[in-house]
């Protein structure tokens, strides 16, 4: 099974990421994120096996993320119930 990765893309503006599952693609196509209440952060999900990967970036704080949160990191905040009305 390969590791998951995070890698420059020379070809892109963007960064290459690769899951452990097989999936590869830019990091302008993961939208899904896990809001892992337990261990304080917020970490971006694999598009194609739904998996948290950690190795792509995590962001530190589930309140530091919220205060940035915008589209669908605000979306998965809001529906673990971490985003207030006000925010919304």
């Amino acid at each position: 099974m390969p590791e998951s990765s995070v890698a420059r893309s020379f070809d892109h503006p963007n960064v290459q990421l690769k899951c452990h599952c097989g999936w590869t693609g830019l990091d302008a196509d993961v939208t899904d994120w896990d809001v892992q209440s337990d261990r304080n952060r917020v970490v971006r999900k694999c598009p194609n096996c739904g998996e948290a990967v950690p190795e792509w970036g995590a962001l530190p704080t589930v309140d530091g993320a919220r205060r940035i949160a915008r589209g669908p990191l605000a979306e998965a905040l809001a529906d673990a119930g971490r985003l207030d009305e006000d925010h919304a």
